[in-house]
């Protein structure tokens, strides 16, 4: 079972992704509501995958994810956020995310859970280069 860090400012969607994580049998070992506190969970709990949102008070997703691969050159983290920005899109990209996904995952469209389970286990099986 792999484990799995939710970062998102948002408690509702933070909570909703662990439903929807649980139900397809991943260890969600605990929810960050900022990169902040994103960065101390993984720090502490090295889980096997990061899902981390991008708009966020007191640390962005983008410094969080640049922060948490300077400290684990081998850290699967999958970007999953509204932001469609291709910029944006592409600078995650570049700085060590394993992939990005598009806000809103529906729990009741079975493509949507399709695509985040094989995005998330095909991150977390996949060595990642110290440098993306």
């Amino acid at each position: 079972m792999l484990n799995v860090l939710v970062v998102d400012d948002s408690p509702f969607m933070a909570r909703a992704m662990k439903g929807v994580l649980e139900s397809m049998e991943f260890n969600v070992v605990s929810l960050a509501h900022d990169g902040f506190e994103g960065f101390q969970k993984f720090q502490d709990l090295r889980p096997d995958v990061v899902v981390l949102d991008i708009t966020m008070p007191n640390m962005d997703g983008l410094e969080c994810l640049v922060k948490i691969r300077q400290l684990d050159g081998d850290a699967r983290i999958v970007m999953l956020s509204a932001v469609r920005d291709e910029e944006t899109v592409a600078k995650c990209l570049a700085s060590g995310a394993a992939a990005f996904l598009q806000k809103p995952i529906c729990k009741t469209n079975p493509d949507d859970l399709a695509l985040l389970r094989s995005t998330i286990e095909t991150a977390a099986h996949t060595k990642c280069p110290t440098k993306c």
